[in-house]
């Protein structure tokens, strides 16, 4: 592991308050301890991180460190506006930083920036998925590419993972409903790419096969949660019987408010 790999695990033990604005590792590192639902920390963090970028407005760490911020305020134009400002400017970023704005574009449901910067390591998979794993799962699963799926797999260190993630791509290529798969991610995405601000999953396999529980997190401006859930299945209902496939009970959504989110640190060990 990295020493910028570090700077997400090896986290500093101060107390989030009247903290000195001292740099963006700093920020980096408590910024990573907090749930989403600690608001007032937040928004203490954001106001350092302004100190910090009005004194460094061209460092592109600090950017970064805000576009997580706003998705984390649940601010999800001014989390997107970044994110484009960031692409625009591009430089050098260390790998921590590149796995947090990769991880934020597919928060964001920017997954053809993603993409971009993730299919060179698609295409290098052995040297990079360890240090890019979350940003490589998910952003297979969100655009619905079976094949990322299935080579993400054979290199999967977690057995069960494995386990599951293979059974999971049998199912369709047994249906041969792969490009099935990928179309209907592209249209469930596009239904919540304006609301979006988080993008997670859960593999399950209690019922003797995959199941894949897909959970986005999303802002006050999404309405009615369970409106929006009930649209998405709904949607999988719909396209499955137009295109006569059985319907994909292995696949749902789940949405939840971005203050349920758990911090970064947690959400780490959870993939």
């Amino acid at each position: 592991m990295s020493d910028n790999q570090n700077d997400m695990t090896l986290v500093a033990g101060a107390q989030i308050g009247a903290l000195p604005v001292t740099n963006f590792p700093t920020i980096y590192k408590l910024l990573a301890r907090l749930d989403f639902s600690q608001q007032d920390e937040i928004l203490n963090l954001e106001k350092q991180l302004y100190i910090l970028i009005k004194e460094q407005p061209n460092d592109i760490n600090g950017l970064i460190l805000l576009m997580q911020e706003q998705i984390m305020r649940g601010a999800q134009q001014k989390a997107k506006a970044l994110a484009y400002k960031i692409w625009d400017m591009g430089g050098d970023m260390s790998p921590a930083m590149e796995a947090l704005f990769i991880g934020n574009l597919i928060n964001l449901s920017l997954t053809d920036m993603a993409g971009i910067l993730l299919k060179p390591k698609f295409d290098a998979l052995k040297s990079f998925i360890t240090i890019f794993f979350p940003q490589l799962i998910k952003y297979a699963i969100a655009t619905g590419n079976i094949e990322y799926l299935e080579k993400i797999a054979i290199l999967d260190a977690n057995f069960d993972r494995k386990q599951a993630l293979q059974d999971f791509v049998n199912v369709f290529k047994y249906l041969n409903a792969t490009e099935n798969f990928r179309t209907l991610q592209k249209t469930l995405l596009a239904m919540i790419k304006d609301v979006v601000l988080g993008y997670d999953f859960n593999l399950y396999t209690d019922r003797g096969f995959t199941d894949l529980e897909i959970v986005i997190y999303v802002g006050d401006e999404a309405g009615d949660k369970a409106v929006l859930q009930n649209k998405l299945e709904m949607q999988i209902t719909a396209y499955c019987a137009a295109k006569s496939l059985p319907r994909f009970n292995n696949l749902s959504y789940v949405v939840r408010g971005i203050k349920e989110h758990p911090s970064l640190l947690e959400s780490s060990k959870q993939v």
